[in-house]
């Protein structure tokens, strides 16, 4: 079977709504044996500036990675741009329509799947005003700029008004879908004594009116009743159930799941609409299900239907599981009521006070496994003390105080798992949040050695839980914040990667095409189903790419190492140009230095070169006899009058690089300017200055003769042969004029001397 690899737009935050959506995406996606790509935002928590620089950001890689498909939720990316839908759209206008499934918004030309607000909402509201008989009902909605949170309140409005009620102004208000308005909601009790329902645009606001209610000892379902909207996993099993309509992010992620793969596969469209229904539970004062007369039922049944029991635990307990993890579980829940059948019979045929039905080693093991971060400890409870009150109306008298026994041993041991659970959870959170600020500290320790440091961030990764992971950088950094547009650079390098938990880094730095990125990451980690893709950010910069096993982090976990990557690769960047600033300054600093030393047309020393270079040559010849000869090209001014500069300077240079010939490494050699030169030389083996000049006249001849000059080529020489001692570098300049002197008094003995003919 081909496996599609299909991208989501995961819009991160702290409320339900987008981790429920993920997680129906995932589930399905992996049940029916593809790849999910999860392109992380990266937006930071508690603000939303430049947020659509950040969306920009995770959209360019998604139009860029190799999927079959991405499905782009609409509605939460208009809700990140504060209810800017054409912005929203503008960024959608970067996806190939041919591979995007667009949520919670129809838009021409793509695949669109979305949700109607409208059936659920209506019976919400006829189940509150027709059936429970309210006619002061309140309705607390979400942000103006969400069009479900107006979309239902025009269905409040709607239905208040076709059945006669026209509400008071101050029985509408607006809070925010994380819940947070508890002040709203008491303004609301506040204005309107005779309240007699509060209808809430989400279950989490819905929640917040719990919260509101008991502080002011109001009973939920006796003195107010109380819906939401979306049917949490939690609503189910709060005191008392809340009433909500049903319409969970959960089975929205799983229907675009399904449409994402017939996309993928070239197949029509199935759905494109999630409808919405109403559940009524007790939040109104309804009674509408006896869940203890489901299980007296059950208990009364030959043979015992352990089945029955065991999905009514699931059902209860588990919270948008994969197949995997469900059918582990079921597993594991059949074994545990296995034990509570025979912990029931056993007591009948020996009672004793000691037998217990739910003991913590066996609650401590259901809830312990790798999937409980999947389980709700609520829903256990509220399932397992249903059971129990049913267990008791059919137990015979003698064991009624052992059932009542029973059911205050769990209530006892759930509180201590929740608040075991809660401890678990703040340290794991703390733990990882203490490894991901040392992704920074790592790249501080390495800065000299990055390869070191792409090491040891890596294994921190893998410290995490991270098995598989791939750390590529950008050849340039691109800057994309407040830009509409920008280039990402075709080639990527990977630097490092995580493999089945074994940090690596590349010496050779691998060039990995930008939109073969997943193929190569499949390739490389074929055990991987599901992976997240982030850009690695650092200040208004994007600088590199990671990808990571998804599942094991959380959010904010996600958020936190992305962010440190980008502090800490940044850092390791900013060092390595500093680096090669400081490599091209020296350089330069060298050049300089050289330049200013050294002849522009022979390339020899000029003074200040020769007499710096003989400084330090006289340190490490004390003892030994050294010379300086001045030299003194014969001719030159006849050779440039007769036959031009050109062969003038052409004579200067032939000479400098017969000179040099004759000149050993250890010594020094200096055109001063004109025809004139100065060389220094130790003289060893018992040579001699005039060996040396003799030896230069042959070579010139030679060379005049080998090359058919017009001219004559020869030199007039002076020198001054002295012992170094520790006094004979402050001595340079008058030994100088010593060799010049003696220069001076040949050229007088010579007809071509210079300052007699002009040479």
């Amino acid at each position: 079977m081909q496996k599609y690899k299909i991208g989501l737009l995961a819009v991160h935050s702290a409320i339900d709504y987008p981790h429920s959506l993920r997680m129906g995406v995932q589930n399905t996606i992996e049940e029916a044996g593809h790849i999910l790509v999860t392109i992380a935002e990266l937006i930071p928590y508690h603000t939303l500036t430049n947020a659509e620089s950040y969306l920009r950001v995770a959209c360019e890689i998604a139009s860029r990675l190799d999927l079959d498909a991405v499905i782009f939720p609409a509605g939460c990316m208009t809700a990140y741009l504060e209810g800017d839908t054409p912005k929203a759209l503008e960024l959608l206008q970067l996806m190939d329509e041919s591979k995007t499934l667009v949520l919670e918004r129809s838009v021409p030309g793509f695949r669109c799947l979305v949700k109607d607000n409208a059936p659920g909402m209506h019976e919400c509201m006829r189940h509150l005003i027709e059936d429970c008989g309210f006619t002061n009902i309140a309705f607390i909605s979400g942000p103006e700029h969400s069009t479900g949170a107006r979309e239902r309140e025009a269905i409040y409005f709607e239905e208040m008004r076709a059945h006669g009620i026209d509400p008071a102004p101050s029985l509408f208000a607006r809070g925010v879908f994380s819940g947070d308005c508890a002040d709203v909601i008491d303004k609301v009790i506040d204005n309107n004594p005779d309240l007699q329902a509060i209808a809430c645009a989400c279950d989490l606001i819905a929640y917040t009116a719990y919260s509101v209610l008991h502080e002011r000892g109001l009973n939920v379902g006796e003195n107010i009743a109380v819906t939401g909207f979306d049917d949490n996993p939690r609503s189910a099993h709060l005191d008392p159930p809340l009433s909500t309509v049903h319409m969970t992010s959960y089975d929205y992620g799983c229907m675009a799941a399904s449409e994402a793969i017939r996309l993928c596969a070239g197949l029509e469209q199935e759905h494109d609409v999630l409808p919405s229904t109403f559940i009524a539970r007790n939040s109104c004062g309804e009674d509408v299900r006896n869940d203890v007369q489901y299980y007296r039922e059950l208990l009364r049944r030959q043979p015992f239907p352990t089945d029955k029991f065991v999905d009514g635990m699931v059902d209860s307990t588990l919270m948008m599981a994969g197949p995997r993890i469900r059918a582990d579980f079921r597993a594991q829940m059949g074994s545990f009521i296995g034990r509570v059948r025979e912990a029931v019979l056993s007591h009948r045929l020996n009672p004793s006070e000691d037998d217990l039905l739910f003991s913590s080693q066996d609650l401590t093991s259901l809830f312990s496994q790798d999937y409980r971060a999947h389980l709700s400890l609520e829903g256990f409870h509220s399932a397992a003390i249903t059971l129990l009150e049913a267990l008791l109306e059919e137990s015979p008298q003698e064991d009624v105080a052992w059932v009542i026994e029973q059911i205050s041993h769990l209530h006892l041991r759930i509180a201590r798992l929740l608040s075991s659970a809660t401890q678990a959870d703040t340290l794991e959170s703390n733990k990882r949040e203490w490894i991901t600020s040392h992704t920074v500290d790592d790249a501080l320790r390495e800065d000299r050695n990055p390869k070191r440091a792409y090491y040891l961030i890596m294994q921190e990764l893998a410290r995490m839980g991270i098995s598989e992971a791939d750390l590529l950088l950008l050849e340039q950094p691109v800057e994309f914040a407040g830009a509409r547009g920008f280039a990402l650079n075709d080639k990527l390098r990977l630097v490092a990667s995580v493999n089945r938990g074994e940090p690596n880094v590349y010496e050779n730095e691998e060039k990995v095409i930008f939109q073969e990125l997943l193929s190569h990451a499949q390739t490389c980690h074929v055990e991987s189903l599901e992976c997240i893709v982030g850009g690695i950010l650092a200040g208004n910069e994007l600088i590199g790419i990671a990808l990571m096993d998804g599942g094991t982090l959380s959010d904010h976990d996600q958020l936190m190492v992305y962010l440190n990557l980008g502090f800490a690769l940044k850092h390791l960047q900013m060092i390595a140009t500093e680096r090669e600033m400081n490599e091209v300054l020296n350089q330069n600093n060298l050049l300089l230095t050289q330049q200013s030393q050294q002849d522009a047309m022979t390339g020899l020393l000029n003074r200040r070169g020769f007499q710096n270079r003989v400084t330090h040559l006289l340190k490490s010849e004390v003892g030994s006899t050294g010379a300086i000869l001045f030299l003194d090209l014969d001719g030159l001014k006849t050779i440039n009058d007769t036959f031009g500069h050109e062969h003038g300077d052409d004579a200067i240079k032939t000479t400098a690089t017969i000179l040099s010939a004759h000149i050993p490494d250890d010594g020094a050699l200096s055109r001063l300017g004109g025809d004139e030169f100065v060389a220094f030389m130790a003289l060893r083996d018992g040579s001699t200055t005039d060996e040396v000049i003799a030896a230069i006249q042959r070579s010139m001849k030679d060379f005049e003769s080998s090359h058919g000059l017009p001219y004559s080529l020869s030199i007039s020489a002076g020198a001054s042969e002295f012992v170094i001692d520790e006094s004979t570098p402050d001595c340079i300049e008058e030994l100088m004029r010593e060799a010049d002197e003696r220069l001076y008094q040949m050229k007088r003995k010579h007809k071509g001397s210079r300052r007699f003919e002009q040479s």
